[in-house]
C-alpha cells in the first residue's frame, strides 16, 4: 500500500509491505538548512496513543524526547502484517538543547497480509546475526568446535553460536521463521484426501517438519510425489582384500607400501546432498499400510548438474491450482538461518506450467541431446519450447514462469537488459557472484535527465571469494549502493545482548540466499524477478531452476522492496561501523548538531540526493 501526503513544512511517502513500512521524507531546501531531523511517532489500530520511534542515536550530551532521527528515508521494521498504522512526522529545528517543533503531519497506511491475494509472499527474518536476536536469546549462546571432526588440539578452533534448538519452547525458531515455516507447512497441509495431489521438486530435503507434512498428506489419501536432487558421484573407498596391497609410486621411480590386505575400490553413490535427504526421509515414521506409497514418493533426479528447484504444486482432482516456490531450501538453515523467501502463486495457468515442468523432470531427462535422440526431448530444448526466451519487456500485468536448464544464456542476457532498462532504480540480490552480463550493466553510468534520481542497490552475501575482484569495480560507481552480510564486530565491554552471533545452521551461505531483482519498484509499473536461480550462467544453462517474472503488481513490489531495504540497511550499518576503530565509532556516533547533515541530500549528483528524490 502506498500513500503520499504533505503540508507546508514536510512531505511523506509511505510504502507498506507486510512487515515493513518505508517512509520517504522531504522538506523544502531552504528549511533543510536549519533542520535537526524528524520526530517519527507511530500509533497502531488498537493503540490509544502515539509511540515515538528511535534511531538509536542522539545529540552529544542531550537526551531528546521524543528521539530525533536524521534520515530522509526511514524504515519501520517492527510493523505487524495486515495492520493499520498512523505515522506522525514532526520536523525539528533550532538547537539540540532548544529544539523547535514544526507542524506535524499524520499519514495512515495498512500493511499487506502476506497470505492474501494471488501472490502470497513470506520472508523469514534472515538476521540471526542481530542485536534483537541476542537480546531475546543471548543467554543461550554457546561455543562449538568450528570443525566437529578435528581431533588435533593444536588445530581446534571454537566459534560462538546462538543455536535455536537450545532455546525452550521453539521460541527462537518461531522468531527466525517469522511465518515462513508455518506458511510452507500450511501449503502442504492443504492436501488432505484423495482429491488432492502434490508434485514437488526440491534440492535439499532435510527439514523433518516439512518431510512429515508430505507424509501426513500421503497418509490422508493424497497422491504425493517429490522429484529430489539425487546426483551420483564417484568416490574411492578402501576395503579389505587379503591378497591386495596399496602402494604409492613416486616420480623418481620409488614405490612405498601404504597398506597390506586392503584395496581402493571406485564406488558410485549419492552425493552429500542426496545422502542427507535419504537419511532424513528414512527417519520419518510412516504407517505400515502406506509403506508402498511412501517408497514411491521420492523420485531421484540424477541426470543434471544440480536439481536446484524448490517448488511444490498443489492439484485438486488432477487440476493444478497453486504453486509454492522461492529461494527456500527445505532445511533448517534455509528456514531459520540465511535470508529466504517463500512465494505462493494462486493462478491455475502458472501452476499448470510448473506441473508440466515437473512431469518432465520426473522422467529424469538428460540435460543435452545425444546423437540419435528424438529432437526436443533433452531438458535444455524442452524448457525453451515450454517458454521461449523473452525479448523486450514482459507483457503488462503478467506473471511469467521461466525454467532451466536452457539451450543458451539468452535469458541471463535478458535479465541484464531488464536491469539496464530501469528508469530510476534497481534492487538486486547476489548470494554468490555477479554474472559478467549483469556486471557490465551495473558498472555502466545510467544516463538520466538532469536532476532525476537513479540508483542501483546491490545486496551481497559478502565481498570476498568470487566477488573479491568485482566488488571494488562496482563500488567505484556512484549510482551503486552496496551492502553485504556480516555481523557487528564484538567490542571490548560488549555485554551479551550486543554480541551478534549466527545460528550455526548454514555451512556456505550465512546471510543472503534470496535471488531476486526489482526494476523500478517505486513506479506504477514495477517488475519483480524472483525464484531459485542465482542470475548466473550455471543457473541458466546447467541447473534445474525456476523463475517468476511479475510485472505491474505494486503490492508484490512493495513487499519485496520493504524486505530488501530492511536487510540492506541492517547490513549497511554493520559494514560502516565494522570499518571503524572503537574510538572512531564513538566520535562519529552522535547526531549532527545543526542542519549540515542534510547538505548531501540537496547536492545534485550525490547518492543521498538521489535517494531522497527516489523515495519521497
Amino acid at each position: 500500500m502506498r500513500q503520499h501526503k504533505k503540508n507546508d513544512e514536510v512531505s511523506v511517502k509511505a510504502i507498506a509491505g507486510s512487515h515493513v513500512v518505508l517512509l520517504g521524507l522531504d522538506v523544502p531546501e531552504e528549511r533543510a538548512r536549519n533542520l535537526l531531523g524528524f520526530n517519527i511517532l507511530r500509533k497502531g489500530q488498537h493503540d490509544r496513543d502515539f509511540t515515538a520511534l528511535d534511531g538509536g542515536r542522539d545529540f552529544a550530551g542531550v537526551k531528546s524526547d521524543p528521539p530525533v532521527i536524521q534520515a530522509f528515508m526511514w524504515g519501520d521494521y517492527r510493523a505487524e502484517a495486515a495492520t493499520t498504522y498512523t505515522y506522525r512526522i514532526v520536523p525539528v529545528s533550532g538547537t539540540p538543547a532548544n529544539q523547535t517543533k514544526g507542524a506535524p503531519l499524520d499519514i495512515t497506511v495498512t500493511t499487506e497480509d502476506p497470505a492474501a491475494g494471488s501472490h502470497a509472499v513470506y520472508f523469514n527474518r534472515g538476521v540471526a546475526g542481530s542485536q534483537s536476536y541476542s537480546r531475546r536469546f543471548g543467554d543461550y549462546r554457546r561455543f562449538f568446535k568450528a570443525d566437529p571432526n578435528e581431533t588435533d588440539p593444536r588445530k581446534i578452533r571454537y566459534e560462538q553460536f546462538l543455536r535455536p534448538e537450545d532455546v525452550p519452547d521453539r521460541a527462537a525458531y518461531k522468531w527466525l521463521s517469522r511465518g515462513l515455516e508455518e506458511a510452507m507447512l500450511a501449503f502442504i497441509g492443504q492436501a488432505r484426501g484423495r482429491e488432492y495431489s502434490i508434485r514437488a521438486a526440491v534440492y535439499e530435503l532435510t527439514h523433518r517438519p516439512a518431510i512429515q507434512a508430505f507424509v501426513d498428506a500421503l497418509e490422508s489419501g493424497a497422491d504425493v510425489k517429490i522429484v529430489h536432487h539425487a546426483k551420483e558421484v564417484g568416490e574411492s573407498v578402501m576395503r579389505t582384500n587379503k591378497v591386495a596391497t596399496v602402494t604409492t609410486s613416486y616420480t623418481d621411480g620409488t614405490v612405498e607400501v601404504v597398506s597390506r590386505g586392503r584395496e581402493f575400490v571406485r564406488m558410485i553413490g549419492p552425493d552429500p546432498v542426496a545422502r542427507a535427504a535419504n537419511a532424513a526421509v528414512a527417519g520419518v515414521g510412516v504407517h505400515d499400510e502406506f509403506r508402498r506409497e511412501f517408497a514411491a514418493m521420492l523420485i531421484p533426479r540424477k541426470l543434471t548438474t544440480i536439481s536446484h528447484n524448490k517448488f511444490i504444486v498443489l492439484l485438486k482432482n488432477g487440476a493444478p491450482e497453486q504453486v509454492w516456490t522461492g529461494s527456500t531450501n527445505l532445511t533448517g538453515g534455509g528456514i531459520y538461518g540465511q535470508s529466504n523467501v517463500g512465494h505462493i502463486v494462486r493462478d491455475p495457468e502458472v501452476a499448470a506450467s510448473y506441473f508440466a515442468y515437473w512431469e518432465k523432470l520426473a522422467t529424469d531427462p538428460k540435460k543435452r541431446a545425444a546423437r540419435g535422440d528424438e529432437p526436443g526431448t533433452a531438458m535444455r530444448d524442452w524448457t525453451v519450447r515450454q517458454q521461449p526466451d523473452l525479448v523486450g519487456p514482459p507483457p503488462p500485468d503478467s506473471t511469467t514462469a521461466v525454467f532451466s536448464p536452457r539451450s543458451s544464456a539468452a535469458m541471463l542476457d535478458w535479465y541484464a537488459d531488464r536491469l539496464a532498462s530501469a528508469r530510476n532504480s534497481v534492487f538486486f540480490t547476489a548470494a554468490f557472484s555477479v554474472a559478467d552480463q549483469i556486471m557490465g550493466k551495473v558498472t555502466a553510468d545510467k544516463q538520466v535527465p538532469a536532476g532525476e534520481p537513479f540508483l542501483r542497490y546491490l545486496l551481497l552475501e559478502g565481498i570476498g571469494g568470487l566477488l573479491k575482484d568485482k566488488y571494488p569495480i562496482m563500488a567505484r560507481h556512484r549510482q551503486n549502493r552496496i551492502a553485504w552480510g556480516e555481523t557487528m564486530r564484538t567490542r571490548v565491554g560488549d555485554d551479551h545482548d550486543l554480541i551478534e552471533t549466527l545460528t550455526g545452521l548454514n555451512d556456505h551461505v550465512n546471510y543472503l540466499h534470496t535471488k531476486y531483482m526489482l526494476v523500478d519498484p517505486l513506479s506504477d509499473d514495477p517488475v519483480v524477478i524472483t525464484g531459485s536461480a542465482n542470475f548466473s550462467n550455471a543457473s541458466t544453462v546447467d541447473n534445474d531452476e525456476n523463475m517468476l517474472i511479475i510485472r505491474g503488481d505494486t503490492r508484490v513490489a512493495d513487499i519485496f522492496l520493504g524486505e530488501f531495504m530492511r536487510l540492506f540497511n541492517h547490513f549497511q550499518v554493520r559494514n560502516s561501523l565494522n570499518k571503524l576503530s572503537d574510538e572512531d565509532e564513538a566520535a562519529s556516533f552522535p547526531l549532527t548538531a545543526d542542519g549540515s547533515w542534510t547538505l548531501p541530500a540537496y547536492t545534485v549528483g550525490t547518492p543521498e540526493y538521489d535517494e531522497r528524490r527516489l523515495f519521497a
